[in-house]
């Protein structure tokens, strides 16, 4: 049960328009912003369940932006569609596949959004000709879409590491993320990196290898010769 009943919701005093085709946590960040309010408060208002779900109730967040649940389900691109790619062919070459993965992300940002082609084309650096033959190019069926796994860089890995030696738990490091730094990210990938961090600082160090005087008869199969005697 979510301590923010949808009831209990209002419209925030100041509203902010969604972009065509932005991503669902970034609209939240600049709608929490533009009302003084901490971008990770208005996340769990929004999902509602928690935060390992990670899924939006856009009817919550239309209660607050003052819109339409239509609206931002036609205007906003969640987190995790992004993370949708086409399955590599094994019929076509490298070029081909990335093409098809490319007309892919073009059909994704122009459906039902309002986006003209000449915004596509400036959005994924193409011709408006690419563009035109994307959004005429047969849709991928479900079957052929995988879902890559969220991944963490280096940067954000040191700053979650340099957060850890702090003391903090996963809830307010992903919360420090999000506030302090506009960094999103997936809450089973932080959760995996913990998880990691911390079986990597309990486990105990290995003992020395102790040297072993060096012999060219310890590794031979056969006995050793007797040695003649005053040798």
């Amino acid at each position: 049960m979510s301590p923010y009943p949808s009831e209990l919701l209002a419209p925030l005093p100041i509203k902010v328009r969604p972009h065509p085709a932005e991503i669902t946590e970034a609209f939240i960040r600049r709608l929490a912003r533009a009302n003084h309010i901490r971008p990770s408060l208005l996340h769990r208002i929004c999902t509602g369940a928690g935060l390992s779900s990670g899924r939006f109730h856009l009817d919550r967040l239309a209660i607050l932006a003052g819109t339409s649940a239509e609206i931002l389900e036609r205007t906003l691109v969640n987190d995790a569609a992004l993370l949708l790619q086409v399955k590599p062919s094994l019929h076509g070459d490298d070029d081909e596949n990335a093409k098809r993965q490319r007309d892919f992300r073009i059909q994704r940002d122009a459906q039902g959004r309002g986006l003209t082609i000449r915004i596509l084309a400036q959005r994924h650096q193409v011709s408006r000709r690419v563009v035109r033959r994307a959004l005429n190019a047969a849709r991928p069926h479900p079957r052929e879409l995988i879902a890559r796994q969220a991944r963490l860089t280096k940067p954000v890995k040191d700053l979650i590491t340099a957060l850890l030696e702090q003391g903090l738990q996963k809830t307010e490091i992903w919360g420090h993320l999000i506030d302090e730094h506009d960094v999103m990210i997936h809450w089973p990938a932080l959760a995996y990196y913990v998880r990691k961090w911390e079986l990597d600082r309990d486990r105990e160090p290995l003992p020395p290898i102790q040297s072993v005087p060096y012999s060219s008869y310890l590794c031979s199969p056969w006995p050793l010769p007797d040695r003649p005697a005053g040798g």
